[in-house]
C-alpha cells in the first residue's frame, strides 16, 4: 500500500472517530453538485437558505428585525459593515461555543478576522476535498503550496503528515529557487499537485522559457491558481511543460470555496451546495440580468456563528447560463471573475474595462513584469520591468493603450527593477486610486 493511500485512509478513520462530519458534508456536496437541477437538490438548497435566514433573524442583533421569508429582505453588507458592528453579527447561541477564527491578509484593504463554528469548518474542508478531486488532486497526494508562508501558522506533525504539504514561499521565488523547485518535482515521483498564486506560476513558466526547457515528467496531476487572475498564457505554459490543464479557483479566506473552473474550461462552476450567489448592479443593490457585469454577492449557507448574508465580496463578475455537454440542460455559472472592483480600471469616460486589457501587454516581449495605476480619471502610470533595461517600443505602447483608455488619456511609463509583492505574497497588477 502506498503512503498516499495510507494518508487517505488515516484521514477518514480520524474523521469517523470524531463523528464523520467531514464525510457527511462531502457526500452531501457531491450529491448536490452532480445533480444541480434535480428536485431534491433544489429543495435541499432552499432548506439550507431558509434555515440560515431564520437562524440569523432570531439569534443575532443585526438581523433581528428582518422577516426571514425572503432573501431580498436582507441588506447587502460588506467587510466594513461587519467590522463596525462585529458583535451584532455573532449568533447568541454560538458565542459561548468553541469556534475557529480565520483572517484575511489585508492585501486589498485592512485585515479582517471572523469566527466560524466547527460545522462550517467541516463543510469548508469537504468543499476543498471535493473540488480538488475535480481538478485531479486526491486526498493523500503530495501538495506543493506556493504562498507567503510566514503569515500562516505551522501545522502540527499529524496535520503535516496527513496533508502532505510542501511549503514554497512566493517571496523567495527567484529563478534560482524555481530551479530548486523543479528539481524537487523531478526527484519525487509520487502523485502530486500544485496550488498557489497565479503570478507564481507565470514566473515558473517564464523561467522554463528562459532555459528552453523540455517537458517535465514528474507525476504532476493538478495545478490550481488562486487569489489572482489566471491568464490563458500561464495555463498554456503549464500545459506545455507539465502536461496538466491548470485551472483557477475562486475563494476567499472569510468564506471558503465559492467557485472553480472545470478542467479545460474558462467558466467557473459555482459551489451552490454551500453558497447562494447573486450578481448585483455596480451602483445599486438590484440584481442584474444573466450576462451582465456586476458585483459578486454571496450568502454563506453554513457559518452559523457569524452569518454572512448577501455579503459583497468586493469582486466583479458575470453570471450566465451554460449548456452542459452531457445534456441540453443549462446551469448558472460565473463566466467571468474579473477581480476586485478596486482592482478594475476605467477609461477616461469612466467606463469599466475588462482586465483582459492586460493581455495586450503580453505581446511586448521585452516586458517581464507590469503594474497599472489609475491615478486620476485621466492619468495612468504603467510600471514596467523590461529586459536589459531597454524598451524601444514605448511610444507604440502608449499609442496602443490610448485606443482603450481614451485619446485624452495621460499615460506615463515608470521603469522599475521589480514590481514588489504585497505583504500577503500576492501581486497586485491593477491599482485604482481614482475611484476607490
Amino acid at each position: 500500500m502506498t503512503l498516499e493511500k495510507v494518508r487517505n485512509i488515516v484521514f477518514w478513520i480520524i474523521d469517523f472517530i470524531r463523528g464523520g462530519s467531514i464525510k457527511r458534508h462531502y457526500i452531501d456536496i457531491k450529491a448536490l453538485s452532480e445533480n444541480e437541477d434535480g428536485e431534491d437538490t433544489i429543495a435541499m438548497q432552499h432548506q439550507y437558505l431558509s434555515e440560515l435566514l431564520t437562524h440569523a433573524s432570531s439569534t443575532t442583533n443585526f438581523y433581528k428585525e428582518i422577516n426571514p421569508t425572503d432573501l431580498t429582505n436582507f441588506p447587502v453588507i460588506d467587510k466594513e459593515i461587519i467590522k463596525s458592528r462585529y458583535s451584532d453579527f455573532q449568533s447568541e447561541t454560538y458565542t459561548t461555543k468553541k469556534s475557529v477564527s480565520v483572517s484575511t491578509s489585508g492585501s486589498t484593504g485592512s485585515a479582517f478576522t471572523i469566527h466560524q463554528d466547527f460545522n462550517k469548518k467541516y463543510r469548508n474542508t469537504a468543499d476543498i476535498i471535493y473540488f480538488s478531486e475535480l481538478a485531479g488532486f486526491k486526498l493523500g497526494f503530495k501538495l506543493f503550496y506556493l504562498r507567503f508562508w510566514t503569515m500562516f501558522k505551522q501545522k502540527n506533525k499529524l496535520q503535516s503528515f496527513l496533508q502532505n504539504v510542501v511549503p514554497v514561499s512566493v517571496f523567495d521565488l527567484t529563478f534560482k529557487n524555481i530551479e530548486k523547485l523543479i528539481a524537487a518535482l523531478k526527484n519525487d515521483q509520487s502523485n502530486k499537485g500544485m496550488i498557489g498564486y497565479a503570478s507564481s506560476f507565470d514566473k515558473i513558466g517564464k523561467y522554463l522559457d528562459s532555459i528552453g526547457s523540455e517537458p517535465i515528467h514528474c507525476n504532476l496531476k493538478s495545478v490550481v491558481g488562486i487569489s489572482e487572475r489566471l491568464d490563458l498564457s500561464t495555463k498554456l505554459s503549464i500545459k506545455k511543460y507539465f502536461n496538466v490543464d491548470m485551472i483557477s479557483r475562486y475563494s476567499n479566506a472569510e468564506n471558503g470555496m465559492i467557485a472553480q473552473q472545470p478542467t479545460g474550461k474558462e467558466y467557473f462552476k459555482i459551489n451552490w451546495a454551500s453558497y447562494y450567489v447573486e450578481i448585483l448592479n455596480l451602483n445599486t443593490n438590484q440584481r442584474v440580468q444573466p450576462g451582465e457585469l456586476g458585483r459578486i454577492v454571496i450568502t454563506d449557507l453554513f457559518n452559523y456563528y457569524t452569518p454572512f448574508i448577501r455579503y459583497d465580496t468586493g469582486d466583479i463578475g458575470i453570471m450566465d447560463y451554460h449548456t452542459r455537454t452531457e445534456s441540453t440542460k443549462q446551469q448558472l455559472v460565473l463566466t467571468k471573475v474579473e477581480g476586485r472592483k478596486m482592482d478594475m480600471i476605467r477609461n477616461t469616460s469612466g467606463e469599466l474595462l475588462s482586465t483582459s486589457i492586460l493581455l495586450i501587454i503580453n505581446k511586448y516581449r521585452e516586458i517581464e513584469q507590469r503594474q497599472i495605476i489609475q491615478k486620476t480619471k485621466k492619468e495612468y502610470v504603467f510600471k514596467l520591468k523590461v529586459k536589459n533595461n531597454s524598451f524601444r517600443k514605448e511610444q507604440v505602447f502608449i499609442k496602443e493603450f490610448e485606443k482603450y483608455l481614451g485619446k485624452d488619456a495621460i499615460i506615463k511609463i515608470e521603469y522599475v527593477t521589480e514590481i514588489p509583492l504585497l505583504t500577503s505574497g500576492k501581486q497586485r497588477v491593477i491599482i485604482d486610486e481614482a475611484y476607490c
